[in-house]
């Protein structure tokens, strides 16, 4: 054989060569590089949503109003334009607690003398829900997010590890935001002898929406909460309010957190209001009561914000 001949093989070996490196290094290096990339702007994105979600929840809670927000969440991502295989994720709401982490009740005249009949309410919870996402085959590292209690957790789930987002540590975790939202009360209507004549309550009831708890998937999805005021009929001469933060399942911070914010105000009521007799309170079981004179016809309001938490 010629060399003019074995030099075109040759020539063919050596590129052949160079495209098999090239190929092994685009898929050893440069691929991998650019998912991880794709896949942490994906994360990014998903921390965004959450950020944003829970202030939107926050502010639900404090407006009080009919109204309806979404954030979108990506469920998957690691794509690029060479490679759109993409990882996945679920998105997942449920009740932060077995029961509820409010329990209210009042007792009042059943008629307009003083010497009527005194009759019980039925008990009326407020409840609570937290959210998640769970990555599924990341490209990057197992990191999803946690809303627990008003504040947010990054949840590593490859070394089930979890910290607060925007805190250094657990001992730095504070809840007065969303606690000292949750209840309020109003002394509507003063008379000068009678005391406070309209006493509006305002709680928030937060549960997960029917048929909406969880999606999985790649593509993009959505949390979604609807708000909407619940006004019960009003109670007319009332004698008594009882609250209580019964689930001692909750995490203790949030627990004596909206304790101390209940007990204040009342607190508060108790010395605005003089037809409240005494407001009677029970630290270990978190639990207190308005006694209210029966002489003075009081009206209580009592208006809930339920808002669903779903995930679409």
């Amino acid at each position: 054989m010629t060399d003019d001949a074995v030099a075109p093989v040759v020539a063919v070996m050596l590129i052949l060569a160079v495209i098999v490196t090239f190929f092994a290094a685009w898929n050893a290096y440069f691929v991998p590089s650019m998912k991880e990339q794709s896949e942490i702007d994906h994360i990014s994105k998903v921390e965004s949503g959450f950020s944003r979600f829970s202030g939107d929840l926050m502010s639900a809670i404090s407006l009080r109003q009919d109204i309806t927000l979404s954030e979108t969440i990506p469920l998957g991502g690691g794509d690029f334009t060479f490679d759109p295989v993409k990882s996945g994720g679920e998105l997942k709401v449920w009740s932060a607690a077995s029961d509820a982490y409010l329990q209210a009740n009042w007792t009042n005249r059943t008629g307009p003398e003083l010497g009527s009949p005194t009759a019980l309410s039925p008990d009326y919870y407020s409840s609570l829900v937290k959210f998640s996402y769970t990555p599924t085959n990341n490209f990057w590292q197992g990191q999803g997010y946690v809303w627990s209690f008003g504040n947010l957790f990054v949840n590593n789930t490859e070394r089930n590890l979890i910290a607060p987002l925007n805190k250094a540590s657990m001992d730095d975790i504070r809840f007065d935001d969303l606690a000292g939202s949750f209840i309020v009360f109003e002394p509507s209507v003063y008379t000068s002898s009678a005391g406070c004549s309209v006493i509006t309550i305002r709680t928030a009831n937060i549960t997960p929406e029917p048929h909406h708890d969880r999606v999985s998937g790649n593509g993009n999805s959505m949390l979604v909460l609807k708000s909407r005021i619940h006004r019960q009929p009003p109670v007319y001469n009332v004698t008594g309010i009882s609250m209580s933060v019964p689930r001692p399942e909750l995490i203790g911070g949030f627990r004596e957190t909206l304790w101390e914010n209940l007990n204040s105000s009342a607190q508060e009521i108790h010395t605005s209001c003089n037809n409240i007799e005494s407001l009677e309170t029970n630290d270990d079981q978190r639990w207190l009561q308005l006694k209210i004179a029966p002489s003075s016809n009081t009206t209580l309001l009592w208006v809930t914000t339920d808002i669903t938490v779903g995930a679409h």
